[in-house]
């Protein structure tokens, strides 16, 4: 019995032993989790993967975010995959965290030594990322692509239309016929111009063509247009004057749909002649056809289509900005022309 006493007494003396020493190594272990602020260091890569990930899923427009936490005890690498923060020189405590990339966006891969400040930005289709961004947030960054000269193609001029009244609104269909007088006198022939209302018949004389926005029936010829440019008024109870530029998502003509989008916003937001009017944002929004409730032009699945939503018929600055009928259609007219060049 004092053998078995002696022989669990120093087996319970390793125990202890040998609990002390794990004991140890915990209280080690967490003292340098504490000192070399792994923890605040694990926080910063995981929010700043997830401010990453929150531009990735904005969708077209222009977005700065200033980002406060203080990340000046550490360096903060940047690349198209992850997010790395670690000390200089001490590979050893380095922590990343991945954020999911749209494979369209492009991200500008960025390392910023000791940073008390990052300023992010999504500008177009590219991400920035430094201490300061600098960047024009009045325009969107378009792709660079070269595409055809839409001048020589069959052009649809939608005036658009209220969900409750087959009619278009007067401030469409003045903006739909200035874009068609200007599409004219760019070299657009008129006989390659369409409508999903009626057209008033060309005359001569004046040598111009117009919508009949009081001919309640619509045009049976959109499918034959090669490229679609629809127009609606924005409608939101807010003092927001927004410009909106819907292509459909999915169609064979995305690409080039979403580049003419952003040349006719550029267009407009560039126009000093619509001096002093404030326009809040702008933004490209590819929808589905099949999951929206939006009223669109029939045919234009595989068309280059705009659907162009101006101003707000709410707020007094989208009011003013309706008004603007022949600078609206210069500025739409220039962003088409430009295109192809």
């Amino acid at each position: 019995m004092k053998k078995r006493g002696a022989a669990f007494s120093m087996l319970s003396a390793i125990e202890v032993v040998a609990a002390a020493i794990i004991l140890l190594l915990l209280f080690n272990h967490a003292m340098r989790w504490s000192s070399t602020e792994r923890p605040y260091q694990a926080y910063l890569a995981e929010d700043i993967a997830l401010v990453i990930n929150s531009l990735y899923s904005s969708p077209g427009g222009n977005i700065i975010v200033n980002y406060t936490q203080d990340a000046s005890g550490f360096n903060v690498s940047i690349d198209e995959k992850k997010v790395l923060l670690y000390k200089k020189g001490i590979g050893i405590d380095e922590i990343s965290r991945k954020f999911i990339g749209t494979g369209t966006d492009k991200i500008d891969e960025k390392l910023l030594e000791n940073p008390k400040e990052i300023q992010f930005a999504k500008i177009g289709n590219e991400i920035l990322i430094d201490n300061l961004v600098k960047a024009d947030l009045n325009t969107l960054t378009c792709d660079e692509f070269a595409g055809e000269k839409l001048t020589n193609k069959k052009i649809l001029v939608d005036p658009g239309y209220e969900k409750d009244n087959i009619k278009p609104s007067k401030e469409m269909c003045d903006i739909a016929n200035s874009l068609v007088f200007k599409l004219t006198n760019a070299g657009v022939n008129y006989f390659n111009i369409f409508s999903t209302r009626k057209l008033n018949e060309y005359d001569e004389d004046e040598g111009i063509i117009s919508i009949n926005c009081n001919d309640l029936s619509k045009s049976d010829k959109p499918y034959e247009a090669d490229v679609a440019i629809s127009l609606r008024p924005g409608k939101n109870k807010n003092t927001k004057n927004n410009i909106k530029a819907f292509i459909v998502s999915g169609s064979e003509k995305e690409k080039e749909s979403r580049k003419l989008a952003c040349l006719m916003i550029n267009s407009i937001l560039g126009n000093n002649a619509l001096g002093g009017i404030k326009i809040t944002g702008a933004s490209i929004v590819p929808v589905d056809l099949e999951a929206t409730g939006m009223e669109f032009p029939d045919g234009i699945q595989n068309k280059i289509f705009v659907m162009l939503e101006i101003g707000n018929t709410e707020s007094e600055q989208g009011k003013l900005l309706l008004e603007k009928v022949p600078e609206l259609g210069d500025s739409i007219s220039k962003g088409f022309v430009e295109y192809g060049k």
